[in-house]
């Protein structure tokens, strides 16, 4: 929350990358979306939220109106 008020951001509009359950758990209750990075567990966690098993599987793109697409 700290970042996104920094940045002038509404929280609601930033994406969290973690891999800690607490860290999962701050994103959610501050109201961020959550994509959890798997690359650290040797026994992965169950979340509803999507994963990345490491940063080299993210796709960002940029539309020609300025908007983000990640895809993972």
């Amino acid at each position: 929350m700290k970042a996104a008020a920094a940045l002038g951001v509404d929280i609601a509009d930033c994406l969290v990358f973690e891999d800690a359950e607490a860290g999962i758990a701050a994103g959610e209750a501050a109201g961020a979306d959550v994509v959890v990075v798997t690359a650290a567990w040797t026994h992965p966690l169950e979340t509803a939220h999507p994963t990345l098993s490491d940063y080299a599987d993210a796709e960002l793109s940029v539309a020609a109106d300025g908007s983000l697409t990640f895809g993972c």
